[in-house]
């Protein structure tokens, strides 16, 4: 059977109901890496996070809106996006649970932010907080599946292991970055301001967050497909165990 991978959705309102909903290249990925996808609802209850848990192999953090800052001890700033406290709560919750039951994680983008924070991380809430930082980080909507810039991978790290470059082209549409990297991760690549572009946990389990969308390269591009492999390969050795 393949390893189950839950998916982390987000809510659209359309003035009359609230959706939950996911963009299909994240699922598109999983399946092609080997995975099952299995999107997850984002659940008010939190006595249904162990369940939901309970049902996965590994875990994909998804995209979407800003973290809330008081998640990370700050009130919100005028530059802060838009925020879900909802969604915030349950992925939150769903990610700390997820790292007490030694699931293996991809995170992307929003999702690197919402590891951050969940094991003690804290986020700049706009790039313009951020001292001499490059404008090019924030791409339009028609920019969002081009390679805006390069990122150095970082040598020793499980990321140049899996992308197998010391660097490389990626997509960038976001507005908020790392300020205080969470303890027990460490830095596995930069941008050229060096803003950091991807985290990951030296020891198990399998933690690895990028700041740019490999799921819109994977398609074309095997490098970027092997973050989801990689995150199967480790949900099947963990079902093995």
């Amino acid at each position: 059977m393949r390893p189950r991978i839950g998916v982390t959705a987000w809510h659209h309102h359309d003035g009359q109901e609230r959706w939950e909903f996911i963009r299909d290249n994240y699922t598109r990925a999983v399946t092609a890496a080997g995975g099952l996808p299995l999107i997850l609802p984002i659940a008010p209850e939190p006595d249904l996070v162990p369940d939901l848990v309970g049902t996965l192999d590994g875990l994909l953090l998804t995209g979407g809106e800003d973290v809330h800052p008081s998640f990370y001890g700050e009130t919100v700033q005028e530059k802060c996006g838009t925020i879900d406290e909802s969604r915030d709560r349950f992925e939150l919750g769903l990610t700390r649970a997820a790292l007490e039951n030694r699931l293996p994680i991809l995170a992307i983008c929003r999702g690197m932010q919402v590891l951050n924070v969940a094991c003690g991380g804290t986020l700049y809430q706009d790039l313009g907080y951020r001292p001499a930082t490059a404008s090019e980080h924030t791409g339009v909507r028609e920019d969002r599946a081009r390679r805006i810039h390069p990122v150095r991978i970082l040598p020793g790290t499980r990321l140049r292991k899996i992308l197998d470059a010391e660097e490389a082209p990626v997509t960038s549409t976001h507005h908020q970055v790392i300020r205080d990297l969470a303890p027990g991760f460490r830095p596995a690549a930069l941008a050229p301001d060096g803003v950091l572009e991807a985290m990951e946990r030296a020891e198990e389990p399998f933690a690895v967050a990028v700041q740019w969308h490999p799921e819109r390269l994977a398609g074309t591009d095997a490098a970027q497909l092997r973050l989801f492999t990689a995150l199967v390969e480790a949900a099947a050795h963990r079902g093995r165990r």
